[in-house]
């Protein structure tokens, strides 16, 4: 039995994988979808609120327009907070009156947020943005039973000096992640190892808060996405690859898994409790296994990539689990994989991956000579 129509707002920005794959899964189960790029406002994206007397009765007529069409604000029912980027100042507005023009954009895509505030959120604004603090994300994981590296975040540099000292192996986390352009390549931020030699001044240690922490000795590790209650959880072997004992994810490829694992009951009930206490109903954890089978918790990306986990295995249906989700708009949603669910493979040939990227560039104006987006 198909679900009830739903109308879909996906916020997210041009070339986002996730977001076409999703938009293309779901319109195929008759879904309505809006792929809405928070960039496009003001000069591609209008609103429209209307509050207006007919009569001796008001009313409002709350309306969207962008580049795909015009959308009533009260017909969304979900929206899935994907890649959530700001609106920009057009670039013919005189310097004087940039700021004021700031203000304006930025308050008038806050009230389009608080006006979908019914809908179904995956994830609600301000949970979303209070997930990002990896502090408070520690501080809440001893309280929901998970276990944690010891962990120091600080700019204080005797405190880093003593913690390093106190550890025969620590590594070091900016608090959120960066890229940057350098020699024409972009780099990018990746977990990597600190010695007491390695340390810059303390000026230059008071500049940049960090986040270090005990090196923890690992058997494998586990990238688990939730939608809801549903948990599909990846086995990761770290070591089968360049650079593996600090991140995987700097030369990740398939023939580091060797397919789904379980994860032990209490750590799962953790997890629903994390997710609960952040205020969250989606999230991709990742975890470290030691060699003691402890089970050592990292962090919970509120929107983190999930594409990879079904490509390496394909037994974890997760964009027929998102599709399902979504339809249900139920927090506690647990999936039932039907005979025949939606298979990521099906989607990509689907899509035409040689040209992702083309079509957004199309629709806002833009250049199609760029290389295209790689999966």
């Amino acid at each position: 039995m198909s679900s009830p129509q739903k109308t879909v707002f996906i916020h997210t920005m041009p070339d986002d994988w996730h977001a076409m794959l999703a938009e293309k899964a779901l319109k195929r189960r008759g879904h309505r979808v809006l792929r809405y790029f928070g960039s496009d406002f003001p000069e591609r994206a209008e609103i429209e609120f209307s509050y207006n007397r007919n009569g001796d009765a008001w009313g409002d007529d709350l309306r969207l327009h962008t580049i795909d069409g015009s959308f009533a604000i009260a017909d969304f029912d979900v929206v899935w907070n994907r890649r959530m980027l700001g609106p920009k100042v057009p670039p013919g507005v005189d310097p004087r009156d940039r700021e004021y023009v700031a203000q304006q954009i930025r308050f008038a895509d806050a009230s389009l947020r608080s006006l979908l505030r019914d809908a179904f959120w995956i994830n609600p604004y301000d949970a979303a943005r209070n997930a990002d603090h990896k502090p408070k994300q520690l501080q809440l994981a001893l309280k929901n039973g998970l276990r944690i590296p010891e962990t120091l975040v600080s700019n204080r540099p005797e405190a880093i000096r003593a913690f390093i000292d106190r550890h025969p192996s620590v590594i070091h986390k900016p608090l959120i992640g960066a890229a940057w352009e350098e020699n024409d390549k972009t780099l990018s931020t990746y977990t990597a190892r600190v010695r007491s030699e390695d340390l810059p001044g303390d000026a230059l240690l008071r500049a940049a808060p960090g986040i270090f922490q005990a090196q923890v000795k690992k058997q494998f590790e586990v990238r688990a996405q939730f939608f809801g209650a549903s948990c599909f959880a990846l086995k990761i072997d770290s070591s089968r690859i360049e650079y593996g004992e600090m991140d995987w994810r700097l030369h990740q490829n398939g023939s580091m898994t060797d397919g789904s694992v379980q994860l032990p009951d209490a750590v799962y009930q953790a997890c629903l409790k994390q997710l609960s206490s952040l205020g969250l109903v989606a999230g991709a954890f990742d975890f470290i296994v030691t060699p003691d089978d402890e089970w050592i918790y990292l962090e919970v990306n509120e929107a983190g990539q999930f594409i990879f986990v079904e490509q390496w295995c394909e037994e974890l249906t997760l964009f027929d689990a998102l599709c399902g989700f979504i339809e249900s708009g139920d927090p506690g949603f647990v999936y039932e994989r039907p005979a025949d669910p939606q298979r990521l493979t099906e989607l990509i040939e689907a899509t035409a991956p040689q040209t992702v990227g083309e079509d957004d560039r199309r629709r806002r104006g833009e250049s199609c000579e760029r290389d295209a987006v790689a999966a």
